[in-house]
């Protein structure tokens, strides 16, 4: 799949399947339009039913399918059962996974101040769930000799963090995950690669800033700025769910072809 190739899109029964996570809002949501633009049929799989049907929605204006799978990413027998409806749809097609679903869990509680429900809570949804859905899909994949995982996680998966031990550890092991995923892919002719962004410019981070300039008496801009540079980002802006976006579109596209086990890293400069 390419994007801009000038090819005619498409047709329903050609055209790639791609199932995405967390595509109700925020990067989950722009990758699944991002990935249908280029000509996929795409699988939302999300909690909420009316965010997920909007998307849908705005998939189907494209001239592209699409399917909503309700699904709670903290229950295994959820996720199974979405996948029976996937099958289904796709006629046991598949071409690109993206898990781009994800929690912060606690912030800023230091180790043995939050409960341990808590702890679990992220890693079911930032590393089993993921691994749950390769399980379900990477065989339909092996069937057809290609195709493409992306795992999104994110830079505290590069470093420690201090008050993000329950994010920083699922990061962390989902590195682990992609890797040796990808020493098994191979030989099918199917690449899994990671996606590690800084904090993105999502709705709920803007409002915060804002509540925060408020509160301060200072531009949104100040408080931008000075998050910029307490994170050490030498490019001085934060990234935008568009930085993504495009990493994703490189990596199921030609351009990504022969990488495979990889790490990019998407942050700004805050990770060199």
């Amino acid at each position: 799949m390419s994007q801009d190739s000038g090819n005619p899109a498409p047709t329903a029964a050609t055209a790639p399947i791609a199932v995405v996570t967390g595509a109700s809002s925020g990067t989950g949501r722009d990758i699944a339009l991002a990935l249908a633009a280029d000509g996929c049929d795409v699988a939302l799989l999300g909690r909420r039913v009316d965010a997920l049907n909007a998307v849908k929605d705005q998939i189907e204006a494209m001239g592209r399918r699409a399917c909503v799978l309700m699904t709670d990413l903290l229950d295994e027998h959820a996720i199974a059962a979405s996948m029976e409806t996937f099958f289904v749809w796709s006629a046991r097609r598949m071409d690109i996974l993206v898990n781009a679903a994800g929690i912060p869990g606690p912030l800023g509680a230091p180790v043995g101040s939050f409960a341990l429900a808590d702890f679990d809570a992220v890693i079911a949804t930032n590393l089993r769930a993921p691994f749950i859905l390769m399980s379900h899909l990477l065989p339909l994949m092996y069937a057809r000799n290609s195709g493409r995982v992306v795992n999104i996680g994110g830079n505290h998966g590069m470093r420690g963090r201090a008050g993000r031990s329950s994010y920083s550890s699922s990061k962390w092991a989902l590195r682990g995950l992609t890797r040796s995923a990808a020493l098994e892919a191979g030989q099918y002719g199917v690449t899994v690669n990671f996606v590690a962004p800084g904090p993105i410019a999502v709705e709920r981070m803007r409002k915060r800033w804002a509540e925060r300039a408020e509160a301060e008496g200072v531009s949104e801009q100040v408080i931008i700025d000075q998050y910029i540079a307490d994170m050490g980002a030498v490019l001085r802006r934060p990234s935008e769910t568009s930085d993504v976006v495009a990493t994703v579109r490189f990596l199921v596209g030609e351009g990504g072809r022969n990488i495979t086990g990889q790490e990019l890293v998407v942050d700004g400069g805050v990770i060199i």
